[in-house]
């Protein structure tokens, strides 16, 4: 895994643990990234920790499941 891509699954990981919530507009606004890496990053994310988080379409943003586990500490 590259080095770049690490960090921003990192940032996901960390903004689920103390905040309960992430978007790909936090990532994007961070990182200077595009949407289209930002949905790769998620996804990727994903497929690390799928019981991590969970899509809540009304709000737009992933939010924390009581199952998570942070994967970087």
């Amino acid at each position: 895994m590259k080095y770049a891509i690490e960090q921003r699954l990192r940032f996901i990981d960390f903004l689920l643990s103390q905040y309960g919530e992430v978007n790909r507009s936090a990532v994007m606004d961070f990182y200077g990234i595009s949407t289209p890496q930002a949905t790769k990053d998620f996804k990727q994310y994903i497929a690390i920790a799928p019981d991590n988080l969970r899509y809540c379409h009304s709000k737009k943003v992933y939010l924390r499941n009581p199952e998570f586990v942070r994967v970087w500490a």
